[in-house]
């Protein structure tokens, strides 16, 4: 997460890089140096001869001052203007989009002003009103002059309550502009990858209604209004005062910090971790403290509790994801990558933002950020995958449990709970939409005696050959049951006695016509008797049954293998 003040000065950023053969971009490096502790020093004190020698030479390359109250002034001289170096048409860029106040004092010949050199001054900043800049650009930007004297210095005086982190370039104009393309073009990509999360996974987010994907589309969300405004492009679109300006700078941080901490929550699964939870504690207390002192101007101790928020809470994040990694959570893979890559890429630009000289790109947290942005989408994309397909075996699981419950185990036909059941259904239904009902109660004839004969797995054998027949005899909306022992039971909705006596007719018949052998090598013929009640309009679950069990019993009191309907 990009909790650090950026100053890069765009995507493209090689100002850095050797000193190209035709000159078109020339770093500044020589920079000599005074602080002003309590801001006491006007640039009438600062230029005149009695601190001429009190500047101090800068030891490094490229400003790097880190967070603090002082007020600098710097001078240096821009190189000679001769047709090896810069070309005539000059403009100087500071490269840190987040200084609140720079004010530059270039040297211009002034016949009238002392020994002929006076001074023209520039005041540009956050603070600062946007019609002070020269070029429209998201760094700050200064044209020289053609009057500029060579032979004087420029004086630089920096205020900020963000790390003063400032390279300084001079450049030919035409260079400059393709530089602009470029950098802008890079920032393009930037945005536009960021863009394309968010509204990717916002619709995802609409569609599952997943916690995990609106943490992930507030944090880009508002990590791209965050990076908008940090690199200065919200200043270019909205020139608001100081104070507003930079409150809503906290707030963007804020909310994307608060946003990356409840995403790891809901991403990882972590919530009944009580170490997790305390540190979620500490986290969320931290940011918003950050976020309250930055809001109501405090913002040098803000900017130092960013910083370490950012260096910690990717820590802790990697740290659960590592747990949750070792647990089996597969989708924490790319979760730790894309945390990983982005903390290299904060590490790198602390250390660029307080060690001068270490490192000479500033652009790492840019690619980072949007490395992250993207893995953590996979990260996602791995998780949903993950969770659908334990919802899957899940369903499986409850599926069958929930089948061993409905049915019986030797025939797996439905069993008498669930015939209780779905019995008092059918019946409702039928009389509500006044259609036909018919109930049939099936027993096997003189099945104890087979038992006692044969053994029981023997008879076994019959029941379960008994519910095959009724499942090549029935159609689907027709229902079959083990209601207990030899008994079977049928609905069949939409049939009257009639119709119910044909099939029973057919099981009845198919039972009889099967092969049973359960003493080698002698057939034993098995039957059974049906006993069948059609719904009427007062019939209560127990009174159909009882008139069914009554047919049944006249079907034995007729000699076994009949059919009866009432």
């Amino acid at each position: 997460m990009a909790f650090l003040t950026i100053i890069s000065s765009g995507f493209f950023d090689r100002a850095y890089a050797s000193q190209k053969s035709e000159h078109s971009a020339y770093p500044i490096t020589t920079f000599e140096l005074i602080e002003d502790v309590r801001g006491e020093y006007d640039f009438a004190a600062i230029s005149s001869s009695v601190f001429a020698n009190q500047f101090k030479q800068y030891p490094h390359q490229i400003i790097s001052l880190g967070i603090t109250k002082s007020i600098y002034w710097l001078r240096f001289q821009l190189p000679p203007n001769n047709p090896g170096a810069i070309t005539a048409s000059q403009i100087l860029e500071l490269k840190n989009p987040n200084i609140d106040k720079i004010d530059l004092f270039i040297p211009v010949n002034d016949s009238s002003a002392v020994a002929g050199v006076g001074y023209l001054a520039k005041s540009v900043g956050v603070s600062r009103p946007a019609a002070n800049r020269d070029v429209l650009d998201n760094s700050w930007v200064f044209s020289i002059p053609d009057q500029y004297r060579q032979d004087q210095f420029l004086y630089l005086r920096l205020e900020s309550s963000s790390a003063l982190r400032l390279p300084v370039v001079l450049w030919r104009d035409n260079s400059f502009y393709t530089e602009a393309f470029l950098k802008n073009l890079g920032f393009g990509i930037f945005y536009g990858i960021l863009l394309a999360m968010f509204f990717y996974n916002l619709f995802i987010f609409f569609v599952l209604q997943d916690k995990s994907y609106l943490c992930y589309v507030l944090y880009i969300g508002f990590m791209l209004l965050y990076q908008f405004q940090v690199h200065g492009h919200l200043k270019l679109w909205l020139d608001i005062a100081y104070q507003s300006y930079n409150a809503i700078f906290w707030v963007w941080l804020t909310a994307a910090f608060l946003a990356s901490i409840y995403f790891t929550h809901y991403f990882l699964q972590v919530e009944f971790n009580a170490l997790w939870n305390k540190t979620r504690a500490v986290l969320v207390v931290a940011a918003l403290v950050q976020g309250c002192w930055g809001f109501f101007g405090y913002t040098i101790w803000a900017n130092q509790l960013a910083h370490g928020l950012g260096l910690f809470g990717p820590i802790a994040y990697m740290a659960v994801a590592v747990w949750r990694l070792r647990q089996g959570f597969r989708p924490a893979r790319y979760y730790l990558l894309a945390w990983g890559v982005l903390a290299v890429g904060i590490v790198v630009w602390v250390m660029a933002a307080y060690i001068p000289d270490t490192f000479t790109a500033v652009n790492y947290l840019l690619v980072a950020t949007a490395c992250e942005s993207i893995l953590l989408s996979f990260a996602l994309s791995e998780r949903f995958k993950t969770l659908r397909l334990k919802e899957m075996v899940l369903t499986k699981h409850m599926k069958y449990y929930r089948n061993l419950s409905l049915t019986d185990e030797l025939t797996g036909l439905y069993n008498k709970r669930y015939f209780t059941k779905v019995m008092e259904q059918k019946i409702d239904a039928a009389l509500e939409c006044d259609r036909l009902l018919t109930l049939m109660i099936i027993d096997i004839d003189h099945f104890k005696i087979y038992n006692d004969r044969y053994g029981h797995l023997r008879g076994d054998q019959v029941l379960s050959q008994l519910a095959q027949v009724l499942l090549n005899v029935l159609e689907q909306s027709q229902m079959a049951f083990r209601y207990g022992g030899e008994e079977f039971v049928v609905l069949l909705p939409g049939s009257n006695c009639e119709a119910a006596v044909q099939i029973a007719d057919s099981i009845r018949g198919q039972l009889q016509a099967e092969a049973f052998m359960p003493a080698g090598e002698a057939k034993v013929t098995v039957t059974a008797s049906i006993g069948i009640a059609e719904l009427r309009q007062d019939d209560t679950p127990a009174r159909l049954f009882q008139r069914a069990d009554d047919a049944l019993y006249k079907a034995k009191a007729a000699g076994r293998n009949q059919v009866v309907c009432m």
